[in-house]
């Protein structure tokens, strides 16, 4: 009975300092990261499978790469090595993430061009209302529905939220962005601003502009159009309609 006990005493210390050592590796690159570049803040830094290596994800969305001590950091994809092909662990990774968050948001929040007939695909798109290859992706969206293609747009006011220090004026992209969704009817306002690059202003309703925007830097938007596909992989700037389609494998 004493040797059992022994042991399981054993087992436990072992897994309290097996634990332990998980945190202090994080603990280590967060403090070797702050060191270096204050700016980069660690949220979770997670040991990659059986290797002395550990992914490290940003409070930005951004992933590196760093050895347990913090003293060498890669920036860019870790890919596997399979049968005949290289696999890319980080944007799988980075597919399964967005295509969680965006199960998240209530599609009542987009404005929807819903397809014509059977909807064969979902494409959302992260947008801005002064960007001319948003306007020309929105020019595409009329075959995208022939297609069986629904659109889905998420703001992302390129300028940002504030043009001032003070936090008190809004950005033109902005306005324009957040009037489109207080409008009664959110896809012709959306259709016209991108049209004409003009729209009553109105910021009388509770538009979640900025809740889409913080959702795109999540997601590594890093400008407009970003398409997100429903197996949550991420496809930046513009795509003739057929050409999507054919991605989509339509």
């Amino acid at each position: 009975m004493r040797i059992i006990l022994l042991f399981g005493a054993v087992l436990a210390s072992l897994v309290t300092l097996s634990s332990q050592a998980e945190e202090s590796a994080e603990e280590t690159i967060s403090k070797a990261l702050r060191a270096a570049q204050p700016n980069l803040i660690l949220q979770s830094a997670t040991q990659v499978e059986g290797q002395a290596l550990y992914e490290v994800e940003l409070t930005s969305g951004q992933v590196l790469y760093s050895t347990p001590d913090g003293k060498y950091f890669v920036y860019g994809s870790l890919f596997e090595a399979g049968d005949n092909q290289l696999v890319d662990l980080t944007a799988k990774r980075g597919d399964a993430k967005r295509q969680k968050l965006l199960a998240s948001v209530n599609a009542d929040d987009m404005v929807v061009f819903q397809s014509k007939g059977e909807q064969k695909a979902v494409v959302n798109v992260f947008t801005d209302v002064d960007c001319g290859y948003c306007r020309k992706l929105h020019r595409e969206v009329p075959r995208l529905n022939e297609l069986g293609i629904t659109v889905r747009y998420l703001a992302y006011p390129r300028a940002g939220v504030y043009s001032d220090q003070k936090r008190t004026k809004f950005t033109g992209s902005y306005k324009k962005l957040k009037s489109v969704w207080c409008d009664a009817d959110r896809p012709a306002a959306m259709s016209k601003a991108k049209a004409t690059g003009f729209i009553k202003e109105n910021l009388n309703c509770d538009a979640p502009i900025e809740a889409q925007l913080a959702l795109g830097e999540q997601f590594g938007v890093r400008g407009t159009p970003a398409l997100i596909f429903e197996s949550g992989e991420l496809v930046p700037g513009y795509m003739p309609a057929d050409e999507l389609a054919k991605k989509l494998g339509l």
